[in-house]
């Protein structure tokens, strides 16, 4: 993952470069848990790693509500 991104300095000082950095990072941490979960995991890793995909979806939804 890259440096910390942070949802407030982009509302302040709107930039589509910060939105992009953002969904970037976010984006980024579904890659990672899908990778993990195709590695395979125990049932119970593969329901922490599915809680936080849920999580990580969410979050794009969150983040289309603000930026459209």
């Amino acid at each position: 993952m890259s440096e910390f991104v942070s949802l407030l300095d982009i509302l302040e000082k709107p930039s589509y470069d910060g939105q992009r950095q953002l969904r970037e990072e976010v984006a980024a941490m579904d890659f990672d848990l899908r990778r993990t979960m195709d590695a395979g995991l125990t049932p119970d890793e593969m329901q922490k790693a599915q809680a936080g995909r849920r999580a990580v979806h969410a979050a794009l939804d969150i983040l289309d509500k603000i930026f459209n």
